[in-house]
Formats: C-alpha cells, structure tokens, sequence
C-alpha cells in the first residue's frame, strides 16, 4: 500500500512538472503573437529601408529679349567671322572713322520710337554708367557666370545693388554717338565667363544649358 502511494506521489509530480512546462510555453508562443501578429518571429530581420526625401526639381529661367514691345526689331547684330557676309555687314558700323565689329545686338522700334527695356534674367544691378560715348549703361550680374549689359539708354530706372527680377523695367532706349546710325536704339550684351556671347544664340535657353556647352 505504501508503494502504490509513492508511485502515485512520482507521477503526480511529473504530470504537474509537464504542466507547468506546457503553461510556460503556451504564454511565450502567446506573447510573440500578440508584439507580432500574423508574422513568424524573425529576430534577425534588418531593419526596412529609410526612404530619402526627393529633392525639390530646380527651375531655372530662360533668357529672354530686353524688351516687350512687339513692334522691335534687330538693328545690329553680333559680329562673327563664321557668319555669312551680308550678317557681318550688319554688324559693322562706324565709330570714329573706323569700322567696328558689334559684339553685342541692337534693337530698335518702329518709327524710331522709344520704348522700355527690361531685365532679361533676375540678378543684381552690379553698376550704371553715364557715357558720353555709349549713353547710359546698366550691368546685371547673374547666376550661373553671367552678366548682361544693357547699352545707349536715354533713362535708368533702377540702382546700383538692386535686384531685379526678369522682365522689370532697367530703363528707356536711346541714342549714343557710338553708334549714331542705330539712331533710337538699345545695344545688349551678354557675358558668359567675362566673354562676349552672341545673344541670339542664348535667348530662350535655359541658364544651366549655357555653361553645359
């Protein structure tokens, strides 16, 4: 009899200790449920990727003429040894007795008429000039290694360390005695790297296409 009772005690013993073992189980596998539901526990997982922010797409402008009058026209234009001959003749003039090749375009309005000059690039006034050769002058530094000059203005309408958006008045055509056969006119220049650039090839690019080239 007392056999028996310590038989049953053993056994009593092990069932409990199984117990124990399946209940403590059974609450792990039931707390990795629950921090990860609907997933297998995969403690060796990297972590996801970061996405990066996408950069903003810049916009630059596009060189525009100096005016906006629709009754303009060329006058003078940039001088080039590849251009073809009746080209260079318009862009000859005398000054002083002697020729001089433009490097730079005039405009000029029907009838001779005044009309306004605008930036064609936001920038900054870096200077005006008042010449009794090429009337009064106004440099814009831009971005990008640029600079345009605006030539032969009978009025300015802007000071030295303004800045000025595209298209805001700079001031009035005029005459000069550099150019007197241009008679009512504005001579524009544009610099790319301190050198004098055809501006009839870089009106209606975009800035960041020029010094691509």
């Amino acid at each position: 009899m007392k056999r028996l009772n310590k038989i049953s005690k053993e056994k009593a013993q092990r069932i409990l200790f199984i117990a124990v073992l399946v209940l403590v189980f059974g609450v792990f596998f039931i707390s990795l449920s629950l921090l990860n539901p609907g997933e297998n526990p995969t403690p060796n997982d990297p972590d996801p990727p970061i996405e990066e922010p996408e950069e903003p797409e810049v916009e630059y402008e596009t060189i525009i003429a100096p005016y906006k009058a629709a009754n303009i026209e060329i006058i003078r234009r940039f001088w080039s040894q590849d251009k073809e001959k009746e080209i260079q003749e318009m862009s000859m003039f005398v000054y002083d007795t002697r020729y001089t090749m433009s490097r730079g375009i005039s405009f000029a309005a029907a009838e001779n008429e005044n009309f306004e000059v605008v930036a064609s690039l936001s920038g900054i006034v870096k200077e005006i000039s008042n010449s009794d050769i090429y009337g009064k002058v106004v440099f814009i530094e831009h971005e990008d290694g640029l600079v345009t000059e605006y030539w032969s203005l009978s009025e300015v309408s802007v000071e030295t360390g303004d800045e000025v958006a595209q298209g805001d008045k700079i001031g009035i055509s005029g005459e000069s005695s550099y150019d007197m056969s241009a008679e009512n006119h504005i001579h524009f220049r544009i610099l790319v790297n301190g050198i004098p650039t055809d501006p009839e090839l870089l009106i209606g690019k975009a800035v960041n296409e020029i010094n691509a080239n």
